[in-house]
């Protein structure tokens, strides 16, 4: 099924979300055909930092699994953190503490928490 991605850990299914809460950020998750991908920005996944937030992700690499897919979903997080905290003119500290934040809760409470972990454990 096309949009939706599977991942099988011997009994058990782990499936990508298709949206993801951050703080009082509701992103949704868009897979894209890998061709569209680099066709239309020669990359591999785009954040939409305006409402409704959206991260499109190049299906290829997501379906692929393994560290490229967790490397593309942080990354494209990573952009709705500089986002959310208001980074663009931050110290140093600042932009480190509240990365030390966001990646905590992205990894502790979002929606994405058994897909990551499944993905680093699974290698």
């Amino acid at each position: 099924m096309r949009g939706v991605i599977y991942q099988m850990s011997a009994n058990k299914i782990v499936k990508l979300p298709k949206y993801v809460t951050l703080g009082a950020f509701k992103v949704e998750i868009v897979l894209i055909p890998h061709e569209v991908a680099y066709e239309m920005s020669d990359a591999q996944g785009v954040f939409l930092g305006k409402p409704p937030y959206k991260i499109f992700l190049d299906e290829e690499i997501i379906s692929g699994g393994g560290m490229d897919a967790v490397n593309v979903l942080i990354h494209e997080f990573f952009h709705l953190g500089f986002y959310q905290y208001l980074l663009k003119d931050k110290e140093e500290e600042t932009i480190v503490n509240s990365y030390a934040n966001f990646t905590t809760e992205l990894f502790m409470r979002s929606e994405l928490k058994e897909w990551l972990i499944w993905q680093i454990t699974k290698s």
